[in-house]
């Protein structure tokens, strides 16, 4: 079973710095702080896996049906043995299974159970139904273009992207990737 996400004491989480500090250090603590809320948010939170690179893999495996453990390196920038010990733990909370091809014996393919697509699926809608009760219940004095924040948003995790292929860096196992 997936070790449970214990609620840090609010002394151990890093607190959000106000609008005295610049805009790049807020997001750099607004965005994990929000992914850490909206996990709580969820039904399925506990049963999610601890680890945000396992998270990751169940996402790929579901949207793709299915990957190899050389795919899911390539996609975390990370060593297949690294890739090997997240999957152990994956396979052992039955949120995916090993497909041996029949073809050849040495071709293995990471597949999504039932229960890893229920997960995610009750994760994912719990994590939407709470944005969107949040945006809803905003004040009218304080008006959002929620159109607006998701294109800024999105323009920014491109441009993110992009600085990090032109610097050579890789994404790190821990990195944590809200998007699904």
């Amino acid at each position: 079973m997936t070790t449970p996400q214990p609620d840090l004491p609010d002394e151990l989480v890093e607190p959000v710095p106000g609008p005295h500090v610049e805009p790049a250090e807020q997001l750099a603590h607004l965005v994990p702080a929000i992914w850490r809320t909206l996990r709580r948010a969820s039904a399925s939170e506990q049963e999610l896996p601890a680890n945000e690179s396992q998270v990751t893999i169940l996402r790929l495996v579901v949207r793709n049906g299915g990957a190899t453990p050389a795919e899911l390196s390539d996609a975390l920038h990370v060593a297949r043995p690294t890739v090997s010990n997240l999957l152990k733990g994956l396979v052992s909370d039955g949120l995916v299974a090993r497909r041996t091809a029949q073809h050849d014996a040495r071709l293995v393919t990471i597949v999504p159970t039932e229960r890893g697509r229920t997960i995610l699926e009750t994760f994912r809608q719990d994590r939407t139904d709470a944005l969107r009760t949040a945006l809803v219940g905003l004040p009218a004095e304080q008006p959002l273009d929620a159109d607006a924040l998701v294109a800024a948003l999105r323009h920014l995790l491109h441009r993110l992207e992009r600085q990090v292929e032109a610097d050579g860096a890789t994404d790190p196992a821990g990195a944590e990737d809200a998007a699904s």
